[in-house]
């Protein structure tokens, strides 16, 4: 990444040879979910991770329940040996993910009906440098979107599908924000590709369920998450396409958006510009990236973007190759405003331009050889 941003000082071309901070990349490798956010002493936003109170009856309920249980057994040791087994977690029916099907935990996990109940998946943000406003998903939705896809995968990778349809109720959030299931099981009998289909068209089903219920409105979704959710449905899916599901960029966090686009971007540009079978997948995805007649006029009506267009030494013209150096512009100098308030503003106004890029490295065979897997923590 060093390289990847020593690069791009070399090619600045942002007049007044002003130098701007240049984005440090501040994701942690391998997928981590957040904790709660601590919500006391200020109003509750909608990206705080909050359980809320109905998670919380839901767990005291469970340990009145249990405790009356005992109780009634009569026999106190016995009643002690219950509650002493439950701090137990049970093996799960595949070993190839030990902490993603909990039957019986000591942690706190609320339903992932009652978490969409108290917790806004969907959110609407203003967009920086207008008076519009988009409608995007939470950091947590796409979190719990990514894990579930992850816990379908690693089974799929040893041949193994769910035997029943994947239902609301079987998916729970524990403490810390991760999305685990309950009530389910796999088999490896009569593996195929149509149960691997199968397996990711219900997952839609239930995601787009998860979003009605906590208040979202479906024809609101951005695109590159609508985009995912018809990956999912697709009936042409192979195995191959798991790691465009799992790595979608729809899915990425909003911190982590800047440092996965200088390098998707290093990608495109500079490592497939330098041999003849490179530059001819470099030419195919510049030609397949959106907003081509119009994102010029989108930057130039942004007053915060339109900074990056005055006054450079290079003048932006209307090709892809233009686009993407703009947006590689705006992420690397970053004026008063803070990285978040950046990619939230270029997302808001490009949401489809990483996603693009991601499917046409995929398609080119090009997306393993980056390092996106581990920038979703």
């Amino acid at each position: 990444m060093g390289n990847v941003l020593r690069r791009f000082k070399e090619e600045d071309d942002h007049a007044g040879g002003g130098r701007y901070p240049y984005y440090l990349p501040t994701s942690r490798p391998h997928y981590q979910p957040q904790y709660y956010a601590a919500a006391a002493g200020r109003p509750i936003r909608p990206d705080d991770i909050t359980p809320g109170i109905v998670c919380v009856l839901e767990e005291l309920a469970e340990d009145l329940i249990s405790e009356s249980t005992s109780m009634q057994a009569g026999d106190r040791n016995i009643g002690h040996l219950q509650r002493s087994s439950a701090n137990r977690v049970l093996a799960p029916q595949c070993p190839c993910n030990n902490e993603d099907i909990d039957e019986s935990s000591a942690e706190g996990l609320c339903s992932a009906e009652s978490y969409a109940k108290a917790n806004a998946m969907l959110i609407q943000v203003p967009v920086l440098g207008t008076t519009k406003s988009f409608w995007r998903l939470s950091d947590e939705a796409t979190r719990i979107s990514r894990k579930l896809a992850l816990i379908l995968r690693s089974h799929h990778s040893v041949g193994k599908y769910l035997t029943a349809h994947l239902q609301v109720s079987n998916v729970w959030i524990s403490s810390g924000g991760s999305a685990k299931l309950r009530g389910v099981s796999f088999s490896d009998k009569h593996f195929s590709i149509e149960r691997v289909r199968d397996d990711y068209k219900h997952l839609s089903r239930v995601l787009r369920k998860l979003i009605r219920i906590s208040g979202g409105d479906i024809t609101k979704l951005p695109p590159d998450y609508k985009e995912f959710l018809a990956l999912l449905t697709r009936n042409t899916l192979t195995m191959r396409d798991e790691f465009l599901i799992v790595n979608n960029s729809a899915l990425l966090p909003m911190k982590n958006r800047t440092e996965v686009f200088l390098m998707l971007y290093d990608r495109i540009v500079t490592y497939l510009g330098r041999e003849p079978v490179g530059r001819a997948k470099k030419k195919r995805i510049l030609s397949k990236l959106p907003y081509k007649n119009d994102w010029l006029d989108t930057a130039i009506a942004n007053a915060q973007i339109n900074q990056w267009v005055v006054n450079v030494k290079k003048q932006y013209k209307r090709t892809q190759l233009d686009q993407l150096r703009l947006n590689r512009n705006v992420r690397s100098h970053l004026h008063q405003y803070n990285d978040d308030d950046i990619e939230e503003m270029l997302y808001c106004e490009w949401p489809e331009l990483l996603m693009v890029m991601v499917k046409m490295l995929h398609v080119a065979g090009e997306l393993k050889g980056t390092d996106i897997q581990n920038k979703f923590g």
